[in-house]
């Protein structure tokens, strides 16, 4: 496994995908660390409010899974 951040990959309902290098320990991967940046890289390409993440999941810089995240975990981070 890689040392490099993570990437924070980001499904939206409207089919819209975002992927963010993300600052956080491999070992304590932090969603809010993931899921705020990727809603502002939303809002800057779409130009509008985002949509709600549907999926989302961790890699590594080797695309392996890290940790995935379903939309109810989704729907609780800020």
């Amino acid at each position: 496994m890689s040392s490099a951040s993570p990437i924070f990959v980001a499904t939206f309902a409207d089919g819209e995908v975002t992927r963010m290098t993300t600052n956080t320990a491999l070992d304590k991967l932090d969603v809010i660390r993931g899921v705020r940046p990727a809603r502002a890289a939303y809002e800057s390409r779409i130009k509008k409010t985002s949509s709600r993440i549907i999926t989302a999941h961790f890699e590594s810089t080797d695309g392996a899974i890290l940790a995935e995240h379903t939309e109810d975990q989704m729907e609780s981070a800020p």
